[in-house]
């Protein structure tokens, strides 16, 4: 059977679903859609053989066409939820496979395609900013998606509504059986809410909710999350508070979540230490606008969206594995300038891993490294090399008076986290700030938008005077100093120290050559670790701190500096195996050791005031 008649039959197939679709709005029921119906089974049994093929279609379309199979095999035998199967199931799975069968025809076929698709994809979500209000059901719409782990499904859904008010009708509930086979079905169908989808193979169920939900706000609510007091209000509250607000995410446990969302609880990690952690979020969740953190990118354990965002199609199908796709859906949503929300303010429990379950590891090769090569084919960087997060970041608050209003100018800020924990400290103590941005490397120019008021383009540092005449009181970057395209590191620090105001800062990542993780690095790739394809090369540079610092000490004004060496934790065992080589060298230096354990520096070089 050859693919275009595999179309037709599909075509087919959605032609009858409509007709039935029609039939049901209209209050019919007769035998001429059960007749209807044993030929869509029909026809989703063969396509579901007929693609088996990864090959040459997406993984995701033969399992849909089995859970269309599937559901209408339960509807004939049970035509009492005919009605329900139909608008909870097969018609959504119908509408979601004809997309994709068009995206691997039309997008993933060439180049080209590839290209257009993402073009356009572009500009729906950035025409979405200036786009007329719909009208919507309901203000809310909670998907709870469930594979097993039953008693974690149960303690999810009891908190939900415990801690939600449904009694204004202005909230939907959803739940989505992910091919579950404990039970989980069966405790579903007891509950009091109307839309119930059942999934007899589990493919993540995800992209299957945007063509059932009727809520202006959308909220995937994994079973291996807890809600708490005062959730919802919260949520709701930040991503009402300005229209650019895409997604807004709680806080964790530390260990339920990645990119820093997580904080330290006084209870473990367990279902029968649910009651204290509730205990323990009460106290916690209380509404504070200054905890609201600004962020590049969130990686959602659970979040609330914008709906039209999300049935606009942020979920590229290019990523048939679970990896990377927050980190699509934040680039997609930061290069068009819309805000993401860390709230601090509003704890909530993750006990992580139970909803994708076994389901995310099965399939050859390595799916995070397939899908980061899918990320850097799609965008052009890196998405760990270009976050741009470095840690003791607070140190800006011990050796700088922040003050409000002040002017923060940020080189090659990449993604922006740098730049977006020193607006946050500035939003703590409820103060502005003014953001400008000095981009180098054009690949990151629409990173720039959500975050900075303006915007520089230059090629080198000692170009960036010749852009601005501002003074700042706070001049950082997005990346290590060696990573700054520079001629000579000393000017072009004396012309940054020039861009200063009095009492303003310098305030700079250094990356240390010497350590343990980039000898390691050096000695197994031959250069620095930097992500890219087998057929680039990079180039890269290195600093000596020993010389910098020295450098700086005999200089006439930059010699106003203090430092902060920055240890990682997972790098003292490398450390420790690599101390036995310096033994052979008499000429080392005598922090050489020490230097092994220090993989960064922050660097401080402060203008003094005229009465300093």
């Amino acid at each position: 059977m050859r693919k275009a008649q595999m179309r037709e039959l599909l075509d087919t197939a959605l032609d009858g679903a409509a007709y039935i679709d029609r039939a049901l709005t209209q209050g019919a029921a007769d035998a001429s859609i059960l007749s209807l119906l044993e030929n869509l089974y029909q026809a989703a049994d063969l396509l579901a053989e007929r693609t088996r093929d990864t090959s040459q279609f997406l993984p995701q379309i033969p399992l849909y066409f089995r859970n269309i199979g599937a559901s209408i095999d339960e509807a004939l035998h049970d035509p009492t939820q005919l009605r329900r199967i139909f608008s909870m199931e097969i018609r959504p799975f119908l509408i979601e496979t004809d997309r994709l069968w068009d995206f691997q025809a039309d997008v993933l076929s060439s180049e080209e395609g590839i290209a257009r698709y993402r073009q356009e994809m572009m500009q729906r979500v950035k025409a979405l900013r200036t786009a007329p209000c719909e009208q919507y059901r309901y203000d809310v719409s909670i998907v709870v998606l469930a594979y097993n782990k039953l008693e974690y499904t149960k303690a999810a859904i009891e908190s939900i509504f415990a801690h939600t008010d449904f009694s204004a009708g202005n909230i939907e509930l959803i739940t989505i059986n992910n091919g579950s086979d404990d039970g989980t079905r069966a405790f579903f169908d007891r509950l009091p809410h109307r839309k119930k989808v059942n999934l007899t193979y589990n493919v993540l169920g995800i992209n299957l909710s945007q063509h059932i939900i009727e809520g202006k706000y959308y909220i995937l609510f994994s079973n291996d999350v807890v809600a708490t007091p005062h959730w919802l209000e919260n949520l709701l509250a930040a991503i009402q508070s300005d229209e650019r607000i895409a997604m807004a995410v709680p806080i964790c446990n530390e260990e339920g979540a990645t990119n820093l969302q997580g904080v330290p609880v006084p209870y473990r990690n367990t279902l029968e230490d649910m009651e204290k952690m509730q205990a323990f979020a009460a106290e916690h969740n209380r509404r504070n606008d200054r905890l609201w953190e600004e962020r590049s990118q969130l990686m959602p354990f659970i979040s609330i969206l914008r709906s039209d965002l999300y049935r606009a199609g942020l979920l590229d199908p290019a990523y048939t594995r679970a990896d990377f796709i927050d980190d699509d859906e934040s680039t997609l949503l930061r290069r068009n300038g819309w805000r993401q929300l860390l709230l601090k303010d509003t704890f909530m429990h993750h006990f992580g891993g139970v909803t994708l379950g076994a389901g995310r590891y099965k399939g050859a090769g390595n799916a995070i490294a397939d899908m980061r090569r899918v990320y850097y084919t799609k965008w052009g960087v890196d998405a760990w090399d270009s976050q741009g997060l470095f840690p003791r970041m607070e140190a800006l608050n011990a050796w700088h008076n922040i003050c409000d209003g002040e002017r923060i100018l940020v080189l090659e800020p990449r993604f922006g986290d740098s730049a977006c924990s020193i607006l946050n400290m500035y939003r703590r103590r409820g103060m502005r700030s003014c953001m400008t941005a000095v981009v180098f490397d054009a690949h990151y120019c629409e990173d720039t938008g959500y975050l900075f008021d303006h915007v520089i383009r230059a090629e080198q540092v000692e170009d960036v005077s010749l852009h601005t005449t501002e003074k700042y009181d706070v001049i950082s970057t997005g990346c290590y100093l060696d990573e700054l395209p520079m001629q000579d590191v000393i000017r072009s620090l004396e012309l940054l120290y020039q861009l200063l105001a009095p009492g303003g800062i310098l305030f700079l990542p250094v990356r240390n050559p010497g350590s343990a993780y980039e000898l390691d690095a050096l000695l197994h790739r031959g250069m620095r670790d930097v992500y890219c394809f087998d057929n680039e090369v990079r180039r890269c540079v290195s600093i000596s701190y020993r010389h910098l610092l020295r450098a700086l000490h005999e200089h006439p004004s930059l010699h106003h500096y203090q430092f902060t060496s920055i240890k990682f934790n997972e790098d003292e065992r490398l450390a420790e195996r690599m101390k036995p080589l310096l033994c052979t060298d008499e000429d080392l230096p005598p922090d050489a050791e020490l230097s092994l354990f220090v993989r960064m520096l922050f660097l401080g070089i402060t203008k003094k005031t005229e009465q300093e």
